[in-house]
Formats: structure tokens, C-alpha cells, sequence
């Protein structure tokens, strides 16, 4: 049989694969790429496809012997890929391609306002806390506006607050009240008390044995002083506490600090206002103190012209030599109880470096057991003549004292007259000469303004120097 023929009976049981290589679709290859870039490799046939020719396939028979049956495939070939299943394939790859990039621009900008967030909250973090403090300082006692003007006496305004503490010992009868900022510096502090030996031994500190004592009493009729060693204090009467050993009303001592840049009148309204409060977390069940007005905090007191003090215990300044224009008067004067009274007379205007002019003459009235150290180290200094155990009236060329007794306490009325020396360069209408101010016109003004003082206050057995 020729080989021709020999090949014809064979074909019949040849394979597809081994009697003609299958034509590959168009696409095929590209196909297969994206199939495993979406779904890994594609598995490949156990046998290759015939590439070769029918001899080539009828030799590899012949010499192999008797046709063996083909390996079955493992899978299907791919279908060849349509146009519209490209289409929605590559529509679904677009939208996976947009959601992941909507997820990363969500995270950035979530990413974002994170940190904007954290920023805005880091910066008003610290003014959110400066409200929170204000507000709740000394028990909510602080009047508004009061904290900025304390914060700039702490010496650094821009000083955020840091801590605030208050607290009550009615046991030992105290009340204390603390603000800080976060420089570490005092913006307030507030001590009070209420037992005689604690009152006591802070007046000791302020009118002292040597004759010294505040040089003002604080404005706004409140019962205080401007504290010799910087701040201010309060003496209001505590009638809820009753009498102490001596029979005497009882009293509080309100010690008030601000930072070391602060004046004596920016504390005056934190003071007022704190004492209102220790006095009723103390028991003290009284009226409280009228709290000043903010323009109070805001500058100096100026002082008014002499005839404002016309009407006042201390009409004296208005009267004499100061009667005319060009004196200025600084009234401190208490509406109750207290234990200092202070007027000031001065030359109006000021001085060559723009400071207002010292006072040349000055009323006191002192209130109190202290007044005793204090009218006995003026008479030693001024050469007087004591016993030490009861205090004497008596004049000179530049002081004058009156004594008397008010609300069951010693109390003394002083004028201090400030002389200029020969040769002074102020106006002679501004110079307090013995001819215009003399030993006769001082007696007139003490008895003036003890007189006055004394029956304000209730006192008895006022006593006077002699005129002679």
C-alpha cells in the first residue's frame, strides 16, 4: 500500500490538533494577557497543538507504533473575547481605578482637616482655658473685666492662665484665692481671716511701732488701706461672727496681691468683690461692700479741686490757703467703719518731669489698737512727752494730733504739713510758709476734720491739743 494511501486510512482517527493546526482567533493573545493580568496565568493544555505538517504528525505514528489514544485537555480553550465584553470589562476596571482614587482623596483631606482641627483646637485650647479660669476664679466672685486688667499687672499680658484655687477653712477661719498664668507668675492672690490674732498680726505688719503707716486709704468708700509692702487690704466688720475676747466687733483682714507690675488701684474691684465672698463663705452675714466701677481700674486717681472737699470730713483742705484755684485734693474716705481715713492737698499740675506735685498737707484718721504704736513713735520722734500708757494730743510746726475713742477702739486724727525749703523754685502761692500755714491755722484744720470724723463714726471723749 503506498504511503498515500496509508496516510488516507489513518486520517479518520486523527485528532483535530494532529490532522490540522487550529487557526488562533484574532485576539487570542491579547485575550490571554489581560485574562491573567485580572486572574492570574491561565492553566495551559496538557498536550501543545500540533504546529506542524500531516507527515510531520504521521511519522511521529509510524514510528511510535499503534496510535495512542490523546491526553484529555484540562480545561477549555478561552473563548475568543467580544467587543462588548472588552467594553464592560475595561468599564469596571475604570470604576475600581475612580473608587480607589475617591478613597485617597477622602484620606487626604480627612487627613487635612485632621490637622487643621488639631491646630484650631491647639490655639484655642489656651483662650477656651483663660474663660473657663476667669469664670470660675475666687468662686465666680470676679467682676467682668477685672482678669485682663490683673493679667497685664502680671507683667506679661499675653501670659495665658494657667490654674485658679479657692478655698474655705472655716475652722481656722480663712478663705484664700489664687490665679497663676502659665509663665508661673502671680496674676491674683487672695488671703483673709477672721480671728483676732490673725487681723491683728497683719495690721502690726502695715502700722508699725516706729510710726509708720499706710499713706492711703482706698478710694470708693471701701474700708481698707493701700498696704505699705505692695497690693491692698480690706477691713470690713464680720457682725455674723460676734465679739471677740475684748468685746470688740469682729472683723476681717483681706490681704490682696496682684503680679509685681500691678498698682494699688487696678486690685481694688478684684478686692471688693472677694471680700464679698469670703464674708459670706465666712459666716459674716452683712451687707456687702459696693463694688467699684471698672473706670476705676483703669488709671490713677487725679484727685478733684479743692472745693470738692467742701462737705466732707475733710472740708478743712477747702478752706486757709487752699481756698483759692490751684490745689488739688485726693478724698479717701470710708462709709462705715475702718481703719484709716485719708485726705491729700497738692499744688495743681505737675512737675518738670511730668509727675503730679507731693501733697503738702495731709489728714489721717486712724482707727484701731494699732493706733497706739503709732501715735507713741510720732511723739518720741517728735520730742513729746509721754507716760506710755495713755496717749496725749499735741501740735507742732509740721504735725497735729487729736485722740479719741470709736466703736470701743483708740482712734487718732493727724495732720502732717510738708514744708518747702528757703529757696525754693514753686510759686510762692504753692509754698506752705509758717506765716501762711502756721501752728494757729493747723489747730483749725485738725479740730475741723476730728470733729467731723468723730461724729460720723459715733466717737467719744475727743481730745485736742492745746492752742498754745
Amino acid at each position: 500500500m503506498s504511503e498515500e494511501e496509508q496516510r488516507g486510512e489513518r486520517e479518520p482517527g486523527a485528532t483535530p490538533e494532529q490532522s490540522e493546526a487550529t487557526p488562533e482567533p484574532e485576539r487570542a493573545p491579547d485575550s490571554r494577557v489581560e485574562a491573567e493580568s485580572e486572574t492570574g496565568p491561565a492553566p495551559r493544555p496538557g498536550r501543545e497543538s500540533a504546529t506542524g505538517s500531516g507527515s510531520a504528525s504521521a511519522s511521529e505514528s509510524a514510528a511510535s507504533g499503534p496510535k495512542a489514544e490523546p491526553e484529555p485537555e484540562t480545561e477549555p480553550k478561552a473563548e475568543p473575547e467580544t467587543e462588548d465584553e472588552r467594553r464592560a470589562r475595561w468599564l469596571l476596571a475604570r470604576e475600581a481605578d475612580d473608587r480607589r482614587r475617591r478613597r485617597t482623596r477622602i484620606a487626604a483631606w480627612c487627613g487635612v482637616g485632621v490637622l487643621v482641627l488639631g491646630g484650631a483646637g491647639w490655639i484655642a485650647e489656651p483662650f477656651v482655658q483663660d474663660r473657663m479660669i476667669t469664670s470660675d476664679a475666687c468662686d465666680g466672685a470676679l467682676p467682668d473685666g477685672t482678669m485682663a486688667t490683673l493679667r497685664a499687672g502680671a507683667g506679661d499680658a499675653e501670659a495665658h492662665l494657667a490654674e485658679s484655687e479657692a478655698e474655705t477653712d472655716t475652722g481656722l477661719g480663712r478663705y484664700t484665692c489664687e490665679v497663676a498664668n502659665d509663665a508661673g507668675g502671680r496674676v491674683l492672690e487672695v488671703r483673709v481671716y477672721s480671728r483676732r490674732d490673725d487681723v491683728d498680726r497683719n495690721l502690726v505688719r502695715d502700722f508699725q511701732s516706729n510710726g509708720a503707716h499706710p499713706a492711703s486709704a482706698l478710694p470708693g468708700g471701701l474700708p481698707g488701706f493701700e498696704a505699705r509692702f505692695g497690693g491692698v487690704a480690706l477691713v470690713p466688720e464680720c457682725p455674723g461672727l460676734g465679739k471677740d475676747a475684748a468685746g470688740l466687733p469682729r472683723r476681717l483682714f483681706v490681704d490682696v496681691l496682684g503680679g509685681h507690675g500691678a498698682e494699688p488701684h487696678q486690685l481694688v474691684r478684684a478686692g471688693a468683690a472677694v471680700a464679698n465672698k469670703a464674708a459670706e463663705k465666712l459666716g459674716c452675714d452683712r451687707d456687702p461692700l459696693t463694688v467699684p466701677a471698672k473706670d476705676i481700674e483703669e488709671s490713677e486717681p487725679e484727685g478733684v479741686p479743692s472745693a470738692r472737699a467742701a462737705g466732707t470730713t475733710c472740708a478743712a483742705l477747702a478752706r486757709g490757703p487752699f481756698s483759692g484755684a490751684g490745689w488739688t485734693v485726693d478724698l479717701r474716705i470710708p462709709e462705715g467703719p475702718a481703719p484709716l481715713t485719708s485726705c491729700k492737698v497738692r499744688p495743681s499740675g505737675e512737675d518738670e518731669d511730668g509727675d503730679p506735685y507731693p501733697p503738702v498737707a495731709r489728714l489721717y484718721g486712724l482707727y484701731g489698737p494699732e493706733v497706739k504704736r503709732v501715735m507713741f513713735a510720732e511723739a518720741g520722734h517728735s520730742g513729746v512727752r509721754t507716760d506710755k500708757t495713755r496717749m496725749r494730743p499735741w501740735l507742732n510746726d509740721v504735725t497735729a494730733w487729736a485722740t479719741a475713742r470709736c466703736d470701743g477702739r483708740p482712734a487718732g486724727f493727724k495732720l502732717r504739713v510738708s514744708r518747702e525749703d528757703e529757696g525754693s523754685d514753686k510759686p510762692d502761692e504753692q509754698v506752705l510758709s509758717r506765716r501762711r500755714l502756721g501752728r494757729e491755722t493747723m489747730r483749725a484744720m485738725l479740730v475741723s476734720f476730728a470733729e467731723k470724723e468723730s461724729a460720723a463714726r459715733g466717737c467719744t471723749g475727743l481730745r485736742l491739743p492745746s492752742a498754745d
